[in-house]
């Protein structure tokens, strides 16, 4: 009798340790997905330029599962668009001491960098991203901004290596485009756009980009209809609603300058 009731205590020890188990399995594959699920949604809203809403995500799938890699970038680009550089270069060396020498988050640094005008940790940085194993389009876009913004050769070379990279998308297009517009070059900028739409053109965000693209080169009218464009893909997308307004009254403005200034001018 004794050792049958031991025997049934010891199952009873082990079936409550696999209950365990499974609960904690179960719970963790509820994390991964949840990561999972977060992740995509904050690159989607980095899709659309809506970078206040991507970074918050990204933070929160890093919060379900530590060790996303692709959420610790996200967030360090997100912050550089937001123009929060050096946030950005704490948060790569944090993530950098979870992920020594990985090449993304060393790209994702070298950005960060070049935007704080540290030349040489840029150059550093970019350098370890592109002899890390692996390739990337990103690391090239990230070597192509240290070049652009230090004024040296090869940037478009960079640039070219990126979209010719085999994981490169349409998205990639734009991110350069993006940076091009940083540093003042819009018809380089326009070039590219032109690029992501003959892979994606039904996707609104890079009408939308091309639109601020023309209105900086003051072509008004091809903006007003790239924003239209980006609306008749998107209807609800409010940002292309205001940059259409804005545009109109603009251009209503400018008409009525240029009126009141030309009765001046008549004798």
């Amino acid at each position: 009798m004794p050792g049958r009731f031991a025997n049934l205590e010891f199952d009873h020890r082990q079936r409550h340790a696999e209950q365990r188990e499974l609960e904690s399995r179960s719970q963790q594959c509820t994390r991964e997905e949840a990561a999972a699920s977060l992740l995509a949604q904050a690159n989607d809203a980095y899709h659309w330029g809506r970078f206040e809403s991507a970074l918050r995500l990204y933070t929160r799938a890093l919060k379900e599962e530590r060790t996303l890699i692709p959420a610790w970038v996200g967030q360090v680009q997100i912050l550089v668009q937001l123009d929060e550089c050096h946030e950005a270069r704490v948060w790569s060396d944090k993530g950098l001491e979870l992920f020594r020498n990985n090449g993304e988050l060393l790209a994702a640094k070298a950005q960060a960098c070049a935007r704080l005008n540290d030349a040489k940790s840029a150059s550093a940085c970019s350098d370890a991203a592109l002899a890390a194993p692996g390739a990337s389009p990103w690391r090239w876009i990230a070597r192509g901004e240290m070049l652009l913004a230090r004024r040296q050769k090869f940037a478009a070379e960079c640039f070219q290596k990126a979209v010719a990279e085999p994981a490169a998308d349409w998205f990639d297009h734009v991110v350069i485009a993006r940076i091009h517009m940083h540093y003042m070059r819009v018809t380089n900028a326009l070039h590219y756009l032109r690029q992501a739409l003959e892979l994606e053109p039904t996707h609104g965000y890079i009408w939308f980009e091309m639109g601020n693209c023309q209105r900086g080169l003051g072509l008004l009218p091809a903006a007003a209809q790239s924003y239209q464009r980006c609306l008749e893909l998107r209807a609800d997308y409010v940002e292309a609603e205001r940059a259409l307004e804005s545009l109109s009254d603009g251009s209503s403005l400018f008409a009525r300058l240029r009126l009141i200034f030309g009765r001046r001018r008549r004798p």
